[in-house]
């Protein structure tokens, strides 16, 4: 049963929230009259979306500075949503990063970087949270993950290791915390619209044109199925036939598979 509390009581943190899906996560949150917390490195950025908000929806929005890229941050983070007395009923963990290419390519550095991002603070925001809202008898979680969890590209390969973690964590943990009121969903788009490519340095191929989905569709449907309790999402009709398809190929195929789809 979906458990969707009264909206103007509710207050969700989207981390990441400067640009890309995790602007339409917060567009989407406010037209539901959700109150905001926004988080991510560039403030800038979030005082013009708290702006456009605040005029558009009535929501009230506040702006938190945020790097992720340590357990430190993600601590100093939560202490700082508390420090502004606003209890939060949903935490979506849209925060990451990817690199494309070859991962004997890719500097040390750069790997612990997705991993910490991708990972750790994700799981040490989850974690921070999930107690509060116990307290609080109830909320949601939203954590991010990506198709590529369910079939890994070439090329992505810590990328892709790290969202299945994220996947898997958000089985688990949805299934652990039910009991409190808790529901945790983990989101597995495909390709879609965004700065991530370009982040990522990838230079997407015809086959990933033609498959991208929108991001706007890509945050109503993880939204929408946070508060309906569902425990995962893949949106878009084409990838979640995929989805069935690749459940009956052998690895090596699905493998192949999206390796082809990257290069073409």
């Amino acid at each position: 049963m979906t458990q969707t509390p009264a909206s103007d009581q509710q207050t969700a943190l989207v981390t990441g929230a400067s640009s890309g899906i995790g602007v339409d996560f917060a567009r989407e949150l406010a037209g539901r009259g959700f109150d905001l917390i926004l988080a991510a490195r560039r403030v800038d950025r979030l005082e013009n979306l708290r702006a456009e908000l605040t005029e558009e929806f009535g929501v009230t929005v506040d702006v938190l500075a945020a790097d992720l890229s340590s357990r430190a941050g993600a601590e100093k983070l939560h202490r700082d949503v508390q420090g502004l007395s606003r209890p939060v009923n949903m935490l979506v963990n849209n925060a990451g990063l990817g690199r494309f290419g070859p991962t004997l390519n890719q500097s040390v550095d750069e790997l612990d970087e997705m991993i910490q991002l991708n990972v750790t603070s994700l799981t040490v925001l989850t974690r921070l949270f999930a107690a509060d809202f116990k307290q609080q008898g109830g909320g949601y979680i939203l954590n991010h993950a990506s198709f590529s969890a369910i079939q890994p590209p070439a090329h992505y390969s810590v990328y892709a290791g790290t969202k299945a973690y994220v996947l898997a964590f958000s089985q688990a943990l949805n299934q652990d915390v039910r009991g409190d009121g808790i529901r945790v969903t983990a989101l597995c788009p495909g390709f879609f619209t965004s700065e991530f490519l370009t982040k990522a340095q990838q230079d997407p191929g015809l086959i990933v044109k033609l498959i991208m989905l929108k991001p706007r569709a890509v945050a109503r449907a993880g939204i929408r199925s946070v508060l309906r309790g569902k425990p995962v999402i893949i949106p878009g009709v084409g990838f979640k036939l995929l989805n069935l398809v690749l459940r009956l190929a052998p690895r090596s195929f699905a493998t192949g598979l999206a390796d082809f789809a990257l290069k073409y």
